[in-house]
C-alpha cells in the first residue's frame, strides 16, 4: 500500500459501539501500513484525547449519545479549525450531509456492508490528511519566499510596458536601494522612468527592453539610476513580459544595485551570484571554452559533481548526436560571428534517462577581446514529453466513438473530431468557425448558455451535464446528453470557452418511453382485478358467500398473467442476445407445449426450415401468437381447418381453434431459410380497423388476456430487424368457414387472423 507523503498518520475514531470500532481500527490499519488508530465511544472522551495527543485527522458517527457527530463536529472546529474530520455515518440523509457541510466536515461518507468500505475510507483518510500536509507546506513556502523577497539585495517590481515605467509593486528593498520609501515610487509621486533613471540611459534603456519583449524574451540590463540623495549608482536589472492577447501589459524582475562590483572581478562574482539563485542551469565558459563556474541547477542538468566539471571541455554533458552542432555555436561566438545563439541539445547523464536540454548561449566580451561564454540551460524534456502526449492526446480523442468538441467564448466551434460526422452528417472541418446553433437548436443553445453563467458564478463547479437534441445534414433530430466543461481560464483570468463530449441517447430515450408506457398500463390495468379483488372480499366479510372467492382468485390470476407479461417486457430491449441458426419447426412445438391450449390444435406446414434467431425470443414470440389465438379463436367443432389439422397428424385435440405455422412463399426446404414465417388461425378474425391497434399496449378483445402479449410479439420482431403484419387467414393458410359451408368473406365477417413476419436472416 502507498504511505501518506509526511510520514505516519494518527487517527482518531469515534462510534459509541465498541466492537465497531476495534474492527474499523483492525481493517484500516492493515490497509495502510502507516496508519495508527486510536478509538473512543463517546465525543466527550474524544474531546479530551484531542487536547492531550496530536491527532492528524478525526472519523465520528452521527448518531451518538450524549453529543451527536454534528455537535461533535462543531465543538472540534472551536479547537482545532484546521483538523480533517470525516462524519462515517450509517444514519444518513441530504438534510445530514448538508448540515455536516456547512459545519466545515471535511469529508461525508455512508457506512456500507462488507470489508471494502474501508479501503475508501482509508483513501479518504489519506487524501483528507495530505491536502491538509499541502496547505502548511503551502503557507510555509510562501513565508520564506516572502522572506526571500525580503532579504534581495535589492528590488523585486511589477511595471506597465509603459514610457516611463509606472510601478504597481515594488518590494521592501526599494528605499536602501534608491532612498525612495516604496509607497512613493508605487503612487507614482516618484516617476521610475523621467526621476530615477539616468537621464543619459533612458533611451537605450527602453529599446533594450522593446526588443526583447518583441523577441518574447528575458532581459538583462545595466544602467545608471540617481537616488534621492542625488548620487549616481549603478543598477542591474533582469525582467521579462506578461502578455496578455499577445502584447505585453506587464513587466516583472528584479533589480541590483551593483556599483560597488563595477571591476571586472566583482561584476563577475555579481553574476556568479545571480546565476546560482536562478531555476535554470547556468554556467560560465572561459577564452578556452573550459568551465570555469556552474550553478547547482546545472549539475543537477548534467548528472555531475562540481569537481567532475570546472577545468573540462565545454563538451562535457553533451551527447555525440549533438556535439557537433553544439561545437558549431561555440566557434560562431568566439569568432564573433554571433553575440548570442540559441540552440538545443540532448545530455546524457550519467545512469539517468537523456534529456533534452534548450540552450541560451551569449559571448562574454572586454574591450573587444573574446573572454568567455554565459551558457543557459533550461531542461525541455518535459515539455517535450507533453508535445508527444498532446499527440497521442489527439489520437485518443479522434478514436472516440462518440463527438468531442471545444468552442470559444462566443460559442464557435474551434475543434471537433471525426465522430461527428456519422452522427450529424457534417465533416468537422465544415463546422470549425461556425457557431454551435449550426447543429444545435436555439432553444438548447439558450440553456447551454445560461448553465455556463451559473458554471462561471460557481467557485468548485466547472463542468455539468444536460440533455440537448443535434440538428443534423438531413434535418433529423437526434436526442443527445452533453457532458461539458469549462476550458481553463486563461492568465487573464477570462473565460476561454467550454469543452465537451456529445453522446447519442436515443435508445436511453426510447427506453424511458417504454418504461413511461409501462407505468401507466401498470396504473390502470392492475387496478382493476385489485378492486375487483377488494370489492368481492368485502362480500364475502358481509355475507359469508364464498362464491366471490372465485371471482376473487380470477382477478389474482389475471394479475398474475399482467406481472409476468410486464416482467417480459421489461427484459425486452432494442436488440437481442447471440443469435444462432434455429430450427423454426422445433421452436415453434416447443413453445405450443408451454401454452394453455384448450384442446387447440397446432398444425406445423412444414418442413420450415432455419433462421438467425435468439432462440429464447423467438419461442416467446411463438408464445404469445398462439396463446392470442387459444384465447380469441373460434369454438366451432366442425370447421374444415380442424378436419385438416387431424388428417396432418397436428399436436392437440380437434375440439379448439386450429393454429398453422408455415413458411412463406414455401421457401423452407432443407436447410434454407424461409423468406418468412405465418401463424395462422381459423377463429373469428380481427376487423380490418382494429389492425392497427392489436400491438398496442394493453389492448385486448378477452377478459382472459393480460393486452401485452402482442406488444411482446412487436418488440421481438423489431429487435430482430424483422417486419411483422395482419391479415385474414383466408389470404392464405386457414380458410375459416362455418357449418354452411360459407366463407367469413361471404358471411361479412374477417375469416381467422394470420401474421406474417419477414425480412428473416
Amino acid at each position: 500500500m502507498s504511505r501518506m507523503d509526511g510520514g505516519s498518520v494518527r487517527v482518531l475514531h469515534v462510534d459509541d459501539e465498541p466492537d465497531l470500532v476495534e474492527l474499523s481500527a483492525t481493517y484500516l490499519e492493515r490497509e495502510r501500513a502507516d496508519l495508527t488508530v486510536v478509538t473512543e465511544t463517546s465525543a466527550a472522551d474524544a474531546l479530551g484525547r484531542l487536547d492531550g495527543a496530536a491527532i492528524d485527522c478525526v472519523v465520528s458517527d452521527y448518531d451518538m449519545p450524549g453529543m451527536d457527530g454534528l455537535e461533535f463536529l462543531e465543538a472540534v472546529r472551536e479547537s482545532h479549525p484546521e483538523l480533517p474530520f470525516i462524519l462515517f455515518t450509517g444514519k444518513g440523509s441530504e438534510e445530514i450531509a448538508s448540515e455536516a457541510i456547512t459545519a466545515g466536515v471535511t469529508d461525508y461518507i455512508q457506512k456500507e456492508v462488507g470489508a471494502d468500505q474501508y479501503t475508501v475510507l482509508a483513501n479518504r483518510i489519506e487524501r483528507a490528511v495530505r491536502a491538509t500536509r499541502a496547505e502548511d507546506a503551502l503557507e510555509e513556502s510562501e513565508r520564506m519566499l516572502s522572506t526571500l523577497i525580503g532579504n534581495l539585495p535589492g528590488m523585486v517590481y511589477r511595471c506597465r510596458n509603459e514610457p516611463g515605467w509606472p510601478m504597481e509593486f515594488v518590494s521592501d528593498g526599494c528605499r536602501p536601494l534608491t532612498g525612495y520609501d516604496a509607497e512613493r515610487i508605487e503612487s507614482g509621486s516618484i516617476d521610475w522612468g523621467s526621476e530615477v533613471i539616468h537621464p543619459d540611459d533612458r533611451g537605450t534603456m527602453w529599446e533594450t527592453v522593446q526588443a526583447a519583449l518583441d523577441e518574447r524574451e528575458r532581459f538583462e540590463v545595466t544602467y545608471r539610476i540617481r537616488t534621492a540623495e542625488g548620487e549616481t549608482r549603478w543598477m542591474w536589472e533582469q525582467g521579462q513580459g506578461i502578455y496578455e492577447d499577445g502584447a505585453v501589459t506587464t513587466i516583472e524582475g528584479f533589480i541590483t544595485d551593483i556599483t560597488d562590483r563595477k571591476e571586472a572581478q566583482q561584476r563577475r562574482q555579481q553574476y556568479e551570484t545571480i546565476v546560482e539563485s536562478m531555476d535554470d542551469g547556468a554556467y560560465i565558459l572561459d577564452e578556452n571554452c573550459q568551465f570555469e563556474f556552474v550553478n547547482t541547477p546545472f549539475l543537477g542538468v548534467s548528472g555531475r559533481q562540481e569537481s567532475d566539471v570546472i577545468g573540462e571541455k565545454a563538451g562535457l554533458f553533451v551527447s555525440d548526436s549533438s556535439r557537433a552542432n553544439y561545437q558549431t555555436a561555440l566557434d560562431r561566438l568566439e569568432r564573433g560571428d554571433a553575440s548570442q545563439i540559441r540552440t538545443e541539445v540532448d545530455v546524457t547523464p550519467p545512469d539517468r534517462d537523456e534529456l533534452t536540454v534548450h540552450l541560451r548561449l551569449t559571448r562574454l566580451a572586454e574591450d573587444g577581446q573574446f573572454r568567455g561564454i554565459v551558457g543557459i540551460a533550461r531542461d525541455i524534456s518535459e515539455r517535450k514529453a507533453r508535445e508527444r502526449e498532446l499527440e497521442r492526446y489527439e489520437t485518443i480523442i479522434q478514436a472516440v466513438g462518440d463527438p468531442v468538441y471545444t468552442l470559444d467564448a462566443e460559442g464557435n466551434f474551434t475543434f471537433m473530431n471525426d465522430a461527428i460526422e456519422p452522427l450529424t452528417g457534417y465533416e468537422p472541418d465544415t463546422l470549425e468557425g461556425k457557431h454551435v446553433s449550426t447543429i444545435v437548436p436555439d432553444a438548447d443553445a439558450e440553456t447551454a448558455r445560461d448553465l455556463i453563467e451559473t458554471l462561471l458564478e460557481s467557485d468548485d463547479r466547472r463542468n455539468a451535464t444536460f440533455e440537448m437534441g443535434l440538428k443534423t445534414r438531413d434535418g433529423d433530430r437526434i436526442p443527445s446528453e452533453n457532458h461539458m466543461a469549462l476550458l481553463p481560464f486563461g492568465s487573464d483570468g477570462k473565460f476561454r470557452g467550454t469543452a465537451g463530449v456529445v453522446r447519442d441517447i436515443t435508445e436511453r430515450k426510447q427506453r424511458e418511453e417504454r418504461l413511461a408506457q409501462f407505468a401507466s398500463v401498470v396504473s390502470h390495468d392492475l387496478r382493476n382485478p385489485l378492486n375487483v379483488i377488494q370489492g368481492r372480499l368485502e362480500f364475502a366479510r358481509k355475507t359469508g358467500d364464498s362464491e366471490h372467492l372465485d371471482t376473487m382468485a380470477d382477478a389474482a390470476d389475471r394479475m398474475e398473467r399482467l406481472i409476468d407479461d410486464l416482467l417480459t417486457l421489461a427484459q425486452q430491449g432494442q436488440t437481442v442476445g447471440d443469435t444462432e441458426p434455429v430450427d423454426v419447426e422445433r421452436v415453434a412445438v416447443d413453445a405450443w407445449e408451454q401454452v394453455e391450449t384448450d384442446a387447440s390444435t397446432l398444425d406445423v406446414d412444414g418442413p420450415i426450415g432455419t433462421v438467425s434467431a435468439d432462440r429464447g425470443w423467438l419461442r416467446e414470440l411463438f408464445e404469445n401468437l398462439f396463446r392470442n389465438a387459444v384465447e380469441h379463436g373460434s369454438t366451432s367443432p366442425d370447421s374444415q381447418a380442424r378436419q385438416d389439422a387431424v388428417e396432418h397428424g397436428s399436436t392437440g385435440e380437434a375440439d379448439g381453434p386450429t393454429v398453422r405455422v408455415g413458411p412463406i412463399d414455401g421457401e423452407g426446404e432443407g436447410e434454407q431459410a424461409p423468406s418468412g414465417i405465418y401463424v395462422a388461425d381459423d377463429g373469428r378474425g380481427i376487423p380490418p380497423e382494429e389492425r392497427q391497434r392489436v400491438f398496442e399496449h394493453g389492448y385486448s378483445e378477452s377478459d382472459e388476456g393480460t393486452g401485452f402479449g402482442l406488444t411482446i410479439v412487436e418488440n421481438i420482431v423489431e429487435a430482430h430487424g424483422w417486419e411483422i403484419t395482419l391479415t385474414d387467414s383466408d389470404s392464405g393458410g386457414i380458410p375459416a368457414s362455418d357449418a354452411s359451408g360459407e366463407s367469413g368473406d361471404e358471411r361479412g365477417e374477417s375469416a381467422g387472423t394470420r401474421f406474417e413476419i419477414t425480412g428473416l436472416d
